[in-house]
């Protein structure tokens, strides 16, 4: 008897089989996503193959639907699918579905393309300096020569890596092949698509998260079909399922939004050097601010360095002027003289302002003066942040919104103030200040759709406002002539989180919003508000000294034992039962310290402690810590999902997460 080997989406590592439907070669059903009831639930699952079995041997349910026409999964997708599943603790079936994914809907109707391009663009070249000529010539050679190269392009801002990464993609295109480019964040999208048209004036793929599920399928079955050669978007692009892959870039690779947070938790850094070995493609991670582990592997010439150390044409890097706000006495502007007078003169000579905070909504704490409670989410242990029009307390974590209340609900007092800043709160106070001044604010708030990010790009571009505001969205990638100021107005957001990254993620934001300014004629200028200035990630990032900061920071590193000198894992144990979450954890510790002794394992475990949000989604979180050698983490992984937890306990385990919090 035929039946067909299925894998489901779901934590459970194995392989299912379903009889085939009726009137169907089962051959024709292998390679496509189909329907099943699995425990009596309607699932998207994946048929992988055809097995022969005895006939009678066990009672098999039928499949209920196919829902593809074409095959979807291909022999590099199963392998890969394979890679995902043994390193990043998941199950084939849920490592398939980060490849393939389960919402892509066949249209149901021939819809009009979703690919970006014009085939009127025009094709817009720019010479290379001789730094960005060897660069290109380099990473050329290597996809000439199909060697499977692995660069870190490390560049200075304004030094010219898009270019860099045009001419490689034209060179891959001619040789008839096909690329992939990541982008950090969606607000560059429009940017890059735009740039990338004009320079090829042909269709491209654009993936990411606001792409519909019908977009997606077209998309993914032109990328297979060879109809398309370039896919450009965010990190799941990275699948793009071309058959003749010659480049892969990721530019800004420093960005933790290369990680995938939620299961399967796989680093789309470590798919591109797979996929580039599959391939034999080649792989180019670029960034002005280097990863501690990148900019390591590059010394250790695991990865080929390539250095773009000037901007173009030579131009000076933007002056950064650090300003202390330990004297700053509250309740006053929450900007400095120096900082109001450096706009003043921006704007008096029609020059664009940019404007950063990593911070949004109007204020991030709510607190009763006379007993001192803070306005907590009832589901969340974090502050509720307090936004203006309409008045509302908002968690950042769950989305719980409510009423700003008129008495303190622990005393009845009526003395409620709100603390601290965020971006509609500097937002009132640029448009009291600079009344004739248009300003566009772009956060998490604003940014509903991907017009959004168009109209903010556009708008800039086109001079139509005269102040960019808003959080580390603005903060990379974007390239406005016009820019001469940029005001970080609180440098400390980040700097003091229990996070063993929170130093390298402040000079990295610090130096990346600085280089937004001065990339046209005039010269630019940085001013940077802050409670520490004597921070040696403050001070580096004044000096755009990158290789300071990376010895400053490698040594703390290396004495507490962290990245890039081991390798780290963090297991999340929750449960809505705070005792029950804490009793699993303390069992799991005790287990996992046995095991490693027994195994002689060379790990080391930290913890269990509370999450640094300790309850989120009115879940409690326990974290365990796994610091040592990546090879040994995953041999303590099936002791893990083998682990008997208490009723309602959950428990997760991530590889290289890209923080600790």
């Amino acid at each position: 008897m035929k039946v067909i080997e299925v894998v489901v989406p779901v934590p459970l590592n194995q392989t299912f089989y379903y009889l085939p439907l009726q009137n169907t070669d089962p051959q024709s059903i292998a390679g496509k996503r189909i329907k099943v009831k699995f425990k009596n639930r309607p699932m998207t699952a994946y048929a992988l193959a055809v097995r022969e079995t005895a006939e009678n041997d066990f009672e098999l349910k039928p499949i209920e639907s196919i829902i593809d026409n074409e095959n979807v999964i291909t022999k590099e997708s199963l392998e890969l699918a394979k890679y995902i599943s043994g390193n990043y603790v998941c199950s084939l079936g849920e490592a398939l579905a980060s490849i393939i994914p389960v919402s892509m809907k066949i249209p149901k109707r021939k819809p009009k393309d979703v690919f970006a391009g014009d085939e009127n663009s025009y094709d817009i070249r720019h010479n290379l300096n001789a730094a960005q000529q060897n660069a290109a010539d380099m990473i050329n050679k290597s996809i000439s020569g199909g060697e499977n190269g692995k660069f870190l392009m490390f560049g200075i801002t304004a030094s010219g890596k898009t270019e860099v990464y045009l001419t490689c993609i034209e060179h891959a295109l001619n040789l008839g092949k096909s690329a992939i480019m990541l982008i950090s964040e969606i607000s560059l999208t429009p940017q890059f698509v735009d740039i990338v048209t004009k320079r090829f004036g042909c269709k491209i793929g654009v993936w990411h998260s606001a792409v519909s599920d019908t977009e997606k399928y077209k998309l993914y079955m032109k990328a297979k079909n060879g109809e398309i050669k370039i896919m450009l978007g965010a990190r799941s692009a990275v699948f793009a399922p071309f058959e003749n892959l010659g480049l892969i870039i990721i530019d800004e690779e420093h960005e933790h939004t290369y990680k995938q947070e939620q299961k399967p938790s796989y680093d789309a850094r470590e798919i591109a050097f797979w996929r580039g070995n599959y391939h034999k493609a080649s792989v180019v991670l670029g960034s002005a601010t280097p990863s501690l582990e990148s900019y390591k592997d590059a010394l250790e010439n695991k990865l080929a360095l390539i250095e773009l150390p000037e901007r173009i044409d030579k131009k000076r890097l933007p002056e950064v002027k650090v300003l202390s706000l330990k004297n700053k006495i509250y309740g006053r502007s929450l900007l400095l003289p120096e900082t109001i007078d450096a706009i003043s003169k921006a704007l008096a000579k029609k020059e664009q302002v940019i404007v950063f905070l990593n911070r949004r909504g109007y204020s991030p704490s709510i607190m009763c003066r006379k007993c001192g409670s803070v306005f907590q989410c009832p589901s969340c242990s974090i502050s509720m942040v307090y936004h203006r029009n309409p008045d509302l307390l908002k968690c950042h974590y769950c989305g719980e919104s409510k009423k700003l209340p008129a008495v303190c609900c622990v005393c009845q007092s009526k003395e409620i103030s709100v603390f601290g800043t965020g971006t509609q709160k500097v937002e009132d106070e640029l448009k009291k200040m600079f009344s004739g001044a248009k300003i566009f604010r772009l956060d998490g708030d604003t940014a509903s759709s991907k017009e959004v990010y168009s109209n903010a790009y556009k708008g800039i571009k086109n001079e139509e406002y005269d102040i960019l505001l808003g959080t580390q969205m603005i903060a990379k990638g974007f390239d406005f002539p016009r820019v001469s100021l940029v005001c970080v107005i609180d440098a400390d957001t980040s700097l003091y989180l229990p996070d063993f990254k929170s130093a390298e993620k402040t000079f990295q934001i610090i130096t990346q919003v600085a280089g937004r300014c001065g990339r046209g004629d005039m010269r630019g200028n940085v001013i940077v508000q802050t409670g520490h200035p004597e921070h040696y990630a403050i001070e580096c990032a004044k000096k755009h000294d990158f290789t300071a900061f990376y010895k400053a920071e490698t040594e703390y590193r290396k004495k507490l034992f962290y990245p890039p000198y081991c390798d780290i894992a963090k297991i999340v144990v929750k449960n809505k039962d705070d005792k029950k979450a804490e009793e699993d954890s303390e069992r799991l510790f005790i287990l996992l310290e046995g095991f490693i002794k027994s195994c002689e394992l060379h790990i080391k475990l930290l913890g269990p402690a509370p999450a640094y949000i300790s309850k989120l989604h009115n879940t409690y979180r326990k974290h365990i810590i796994i610091k040592g050698n990546k090879e040994d983490m995953l041999k303590a992984a099936p002791l893990i999902s083998a682990y008997k937890q208490s009723a309602g306990t959950q428990i997760s385990i991530e590889i290289m997460p890209s923080d600790l919090i």
